[in-house]
Parts: structure tokens; C-alpha cells; sequence
């Protein structure tokens, strides 16, 4: 091995311990395995994981594993992976059947302090984290069985964790005080060039969470995260969902990030698309769940996140698309605006500046399930329903109440997405 060999840096530097029992019986068709290793002062680059290099890592494993030599099987009888003071055991097996996969893992990381945790993690994976100090415990314990060739039937991914971990301190740059007034933050150009804008009390275009509509909380909670008043940050069920989607697709189409995440994202971290980024995510959703209240975050959120290229804020968006204020938006231009956060860049307006009819039957399903999670009145739900949305126009359209039917409740169940019956659809 040389430097840039896998990524390899500093290969001089590493050092190498390993043995291993392999055993090829008289058929030539299976092979077993046991063995043991060690890597000592490992250093690698790899953009997929960090955008600097990672150095001084500590990594220890030891298996026993069977498997067939055409690779349609293998069978993991026991496993350790050591990263630090972090120990991860799995066992399992996976088939392989032309083009689908049957699986069967379990897993399990023993109780470990969350400080040890974190000096475990080389320091490039958590750059804007070095300096945290942390108190508590975690453990996890979980299994992943499924077979690709009928998911609907044979899928169960589930997981219990003991997670206990405090943030006792943050570097300055991190802390939630800086929130509570203006702060400085980056945006994006639509060619993808950074800039930072202000943001927070004082700044433009800030609106405090009671001068926003209460139909923006209930849109944000039907297109985004159902049950974001009741989790901590991290939404098991949906992450369960998305890996079936995601499996039955054979690539990413459905995640599961709720606005907690997003909202840590949006206020710390540049959008390389990273491992690191998404560790940082992850500690950085705790912590703000930790310093703040949820509607604490609910303003921060529907202030800092993009609603189109270079809107940024529910101020300037109500005034960019509907030349009003948050306070007075409708409930089809509360959803309108939760309905383009996935992809900001794309618009739904034909001609004359009035929401295309596809998107406003759209809108009119989510209209029923913002109802149906509690967050508008029936009277509220019946007047939104006449509604049609016009860009740059304070008021939408409103049919007469005769014209109500012409808008029947068909097509899919939007219930079904990342909130299940608490909403969070998906369009």
C-alpha cells in the first residue's frame, strides 16, 4: 500500500496488526473466516466522508464469517468493530437472489459515555464541534430484516436506544444566545455561491413567531413533520419509512429529516453533502432541542429557511409571492409556500400568475389534513377549500360556497407520508 492507495495518507506513519484462520473446504464453493486486526494511527481522504482529511485514527475488528465464493450468501456469525472507546457487535446474514437481497442484522453499540463518544470521532469528521464537552451515556440495540423482493410483507428495521447525553458546553459560534438577536448567517445564490445575510430580532425581514399565522405552523407540520411537538429531535418512524421507500426504489427518493434537523442545518452547516455533515446535523439537532423551546425553533425555522432563490425568511416570502405579511396570509398561501420547501426552486404558478389547477387540488388535500390533525376549524377548512392562490395578489380567489364540491377529495392518501396520520405528506 502507498499514499492515495483507498485514500490512504501518511501510510508510513500506520501501523497493521492482523491474523486470521481461513479455512476453503474440498468443494471450493464456501470459504470461513476468523480474524482479528488493528490499525494504529490510520490516516485517509475521502470527500464522500470529510472535506479534510482524517488523521490518528484508532480502529480495531475481529469476525467469523461464512460465505460462498459467488457471492450469494454470507453469513456473519459474530462481529466487533472498536473506533475509539466505541464498540459496535453485529451478526447476520445476506442473501442474494438475482436482483433483490435478503437480509437478517443485528446490531448493537454497549453502553458508552457520550464525552468518550466524542473523543472517539477523529476531530475532521466534527469540525465545528471540537470544544463541545458532554455529559451522559448512550447505548443502541436494533436489528434490520427484510427481503427486497417483497418489502410490503417482509421488512421489519427497528432499533430501542438509551440516549442520555447532555451538552454541557458549546464553542461560542454554536451558542443559542446568539439567536436572540441578529446574527449573521450563509445563503445561497441560484448558481450555488455563498453569502451571508443577517437574520434574528432587529434584522429585515424578521417576523416574531406571534405575528406568523397560525396556518403556517399547521402547513409546515402537514408537508414537513407531524409529530414535531412530540419528538426529540429525530423521528424513528420516519427514518423506518424512508429506508423501505428508499430500498423499494433502489435509490434515494424519501428522507427523513425533520424540521429540527433542517433547522440545524440551516443555521451551522454549508450544504456539502458529507457523512461529517450529517454527524454534525445529528449533534447539533440535540443541542438545540436541549437550549430551545419548540416554538422557539418554529420561529427560528419559518424565519431562516429558503423559500425561493434568494427568499429567505416567511417575511420576505410573504411579500416576494403574495405582496403581504405573514400575519395575513391565507391558508392555500400558507401550504403553497410549506408546499415548495422541498425544492424552493420550483414554482407552480400558470398563466396570469394563478396556481396551476393540478397543484391547487394539491394544496386542497393538504388543506384537509391540516384539519384533520387539529390545527384549523372546520369553518377555516371550508373557506380555505374555495380558495385558489394568485402570485403577487393579498387575496386568493375565492369561489362561492355552492362551487365547494367542485373540488372532490381524490387521487392518493397524503396521509401516508414521513407523519402518518400526524401529516407530513408527501407530493
Amino acid at each position: 500500500m502507498k499514499d492515495g492507495d483507498l485514500g490512504l495518507r501518511d501510510v508510513a506513519q500506520t501501523s497493521l496488526e492482523s491474523d486470521a484462520r481461513v479455512v476453503l473446504p474440498p468443494d471450493g464453493e464456501t470459504v470461513s473466516i476468523d480474524g482479528r486486526g488493528k490499525l494504529h494511527n490510520l490516516s485517509l481522504s475521502s470527500k464522500r466522508l470529510a472535506a479534510a482529511p482524517l488523521e490518528g485514527i484508532e480502529l480495531a475488528w475481529r469476525a467469523k464469517l461464512e460465505a460462498r465464493l459467488d457471492g450469494s450468501w454470507v453469513r456473519l456469525k459474530e462481529a466487533e468493530i472498536d473506533l475509539g472507546h466505541i464498540r459496535a457487535l453485529l451478526s447476520g446474514s445476506h442473501e442474494r437472489q438475482g436482483a433483490h437481497h435478503k437480509v437478517d442484522v443485528q446490531f448493537e453499540v454497549p453502553l458508552v459515555e457520550c464525552q468518550r463518544t466524542f473523543e472517539s470521532i477523529p476531530q475532521a469528521m466534527v469540525p465545528k464541534l471540537v470544544g463541545m464537552r458532554f455529559a451522559g451515556t448512550l447505548a443502541l440495540k436494533g436489528h434490520a430484516r427484510f427481503d427486497t423482493a417483497s418489502l410490503d410483507k417482509h421488512y421489519d428495521v427497528d432499533w430501542d436506544g438509551s440516549n442520555s447525553c447532555r451538552i454541557l458546553e458549546a464553542p461560542e459560534p454554536l451558542r443559542v444566545s446568539r439567536f436572540a438577536k441578529s446574527f449573521k448567517k450563509l445563503i445561497y445564490t441560484p448558481k450555488s455561491e455563498e453569502q451571508e445575510r443577517w437574520f434574528g430580532p432587529g434584522s429585515d425581514g424578521w417576523v416574531p413567531r406571534s405575528n406568523i399565522t397560525h396556518y403556517m405552523t399547521g402547513a409546515v407540520l402537514t408537508t414537513e413533520d407531524g409529530r414535531f411537538y412530540r419528538h426529540r429531535g429525530f423521528d424513528q418512524e420516519a427514518i423506518v419509512n424512508s429506508i423501505r421507500e428508499n430500498l423499494k426504489a433502489r435509490r434515494f427518493v424519501r428522507g427523513a429529516s425533520t424540521i429540527s434537523m433542517q433547522l440545524a442545518k440551516n443555521l451551522y452547516l454549508p450544504r456539502t453533502k458529507t457523512i461529517s455533515r450529517k454527524l454534525q446535523e445529528a449533534v447539533l439537532t440535540m443541542y438545540l432541542e436541549q437550549e430551545l423551546t419548540k416554538d422557539e425553533m418554529m420561529e427560528l425555522y419559518l424565519n431562516v429557511i429558503e423559500y425561493g432563490p434568494l427568499v429567505y425568511g416567511i417575511g420576505p416570502a410573504a411579500q416576494h409571492y403574495f405582496n403581504t405579511t405573514p400575519g395575513s396570509l391565507s391558508l392555500g398561501q400558507s401550504l403553497y409556500l410549506a408546499s415548495i420547501l422541498a425544492d424552493p426552486k420550483r414554482q407552480y404558478f400558470g398563466s396570469g400568475g394563478v396556481v396551476t389547477p393540478n397543484h391547487m387540488s394539491y394544496l386542497r388535500k393538504l388543506m384537509k389534513i391540516v384539519r384533520k390533525i387539529g390545527r384549523i376549524s372546520d369553518e377555516e377548512l371550508e373557506y380555505g377549500l374555495r380558495e385558489t392562490v394568485v402570485f403577487g395578489s393579498p387575496a386568493p380567489q375565492i369561489a362561492p360556497p355552492e362551487e365547494e364540491d367542485l373540488y372532490p377529495d381524490d387521487g392518493e392518501d397524503l396521509t401516508e407520508g414521513a407523519g402518518g396520520d400526524d401529516g407530513a405528506a408527501t407530493g
